[in-house]
């Protein structure tokens, strides 16, 4: 059987992601993205499950080491009429430990962590990770449309005026939703719609102690919140958001990093001040014939969790996964197990979305939060309603759920090449 050609529209974490994956998986893949990288993007702070996907799927856990970012191992909030700061730690050991603790023992300690980064160069690495794995990627090559028989995704016809044909179509790209929006399926959630401010400014400080400049800080404001997030030594993005539906303006924005009482004592704004929509949204149906959205594409949550880049990395490689299971299936198992994919999708953007939710409509109570969290973890994936909450928003849960499907495929891919029957193993077992 020839290998399926696969066309992934866009080329961000999602984007590189599938195509990463599908191309080591045999798949024959052509990227269309429409910048050149490295290109400016919003989305610093990452959280630990995107990491552990990366460094098992394509073991870059020694290349993003070594690019120098800021260490995350938290976040601390000021959340709420109390403006008592508190902490959401990845590891539960840094919890006791941390009084005891310098900044060159924290870092030297095995201490679970993630790390926030310079998007520019972090989407640039896994775009060049595509190229690595045997995709091929077209920079600068804008994606008009895409191409239909029917109902049924046959290709895409470009800006140029070319066209291009595939067997699959993976749409990833962005909130541009280019299949959604064309076919009437976005379906915007009204009641989380934020704008962002943003800009980047070197020689702001961080908290005391041993974090230092090792968490981000969120602190709400009478109008919205702020973002405080290191991206290096000397490197911080710094964002307000707000419901307001029209930008805010420069003065706004340096009175609302005032009122935050962020550590900005001779801190310098080296970027000129950006803006990004945020309103979350989901899909009337995320995959069909021939196509499936992916990343932002496909569904979108306020960014007070810092999920976006792990939804898509996760999405990426979890699309990839179901479409190589259905390799050599008839149509119906192949359909089913993209079903499932998306299923799977579906209840991680509810689950994001109720926590965002009661996070801005009940924000006095950070136990009620916590929770929350509990309610949507398996019973006994945590030991308190904070760790619920840490297992949830960090992806842990998610991932852990999708490298369970990727064993029992590899397993399955080792007894198949061996001439294994797994049914009469397993027969043989039970007796």
């Amino acid at each position: 059987m020839s290998a399926p050609h696969v066309l992934v529209i866009g080329g961000g974490p999602a984007g590189a992601c599938a195509a990463a994956f599908l191309a080591r998986g045999g798949a024959q893949v052509t990227v269309l993205e429409r910048a050149r990288f490295p290109r400016p993007h919003v989305g610093e702070s990452l959280q630990p499950a995107t990491f552990a996907l990366l460094d098992r799927h394509f073991s870059l856990g020694p290349r993003v080491a070594a690019k120098g970012w800021a260490r995350k191992y938290g976040a601390i909030y000021v959340w709420g009429e109390t403006r008592e700061p508190w902490s959401v730690l990845f590891d539960a050991r840094l919890e006791a430990d941390l009084p005891g603790l310098d900044e060159a023992a924290l870092i030297a300690g095995d201490y679970e962590h993630a790390w926030q980064v310079d998007r520019a160069s972090f989407d640039a690495m896994l775009l060049d990770l595509a190229i690595e794995s045997g995709a091929e990627v077209r920079q600068e090559t804008p994606v008009r449309s895409v191409w239909w028989d029917d109902d049924r995704a046959i290709g895409v016809h470009l800006e140029d005026g070319g066209s291009l044909r595939a067997d699959f179509v993976i749409d990833a790209t962005g909130q541009r939703c280019l299949i959604s929006r064309s076919r009437g399926l976005l379906r915007p959630t009204t009641d989380l719609r934020s704008t962002a401010a943003y800009a980047y400014f070197r020689g702001a400080g961080g908290r005391s102690g041993p974090l230092g400049r090792h968490v981000q800080q969120v602190i709400s404001l009478d109008e919205g919140w702020v973002w405080f997030i290191p991206i290096s030594t000397d490197m911080t993005s710094i964002g307000v958001v707000t419901r307001a539906r029209q930008r805010l303006g420069a003065d706004a924005f340096a009175s609302a990093l005032q009122q935050a009482g962020l550590p900005l004592e001779g801190a310098e704004q080296v970027s000129e001040l950006r803006y990004v929509r945020d309103w979350s949204y989901s899909q009337r149906q995320m995959i069909g014939p021939g196509w499936a959205l992916v990343g932002d594409a496909a569904c979108f949550v306020d960014p007070i969790l810092s999920g976006g880049v792990d939804a898509a990395v996760r999405g990426g490689c979890g699309l990839g996964l179901a479409l190589l299971r259905g390799r050599g299936r008839p149509e119906a198992e192949r359909s089913a197990l993209l079903a499932a994919w998306a299923e799977r999708v579906r209840q991680e953007y509810r689950a994001y979305l109720g926590l965002a939710r009661y996070w801005y409509g009940n924000n006095r109570s950070v136990d009620g939060l916590f929770w929350q969290a509990r309610q949507r973890v398996p019973r006994g994936a945590a030991a308190t309603p904070l760790r619920a909450f840490v297992y949830l928003t960090t992806g842990r849960y998610a991932v852990d759920r999708h490298f369970r499907v990727f064993d029992s495929w590899q397993e399955r891919r080792i007894f198949e090449a061996l001439g294994v029957d797994r049914a009469a193993l397993r027969d043989q077992r039970s007796r």
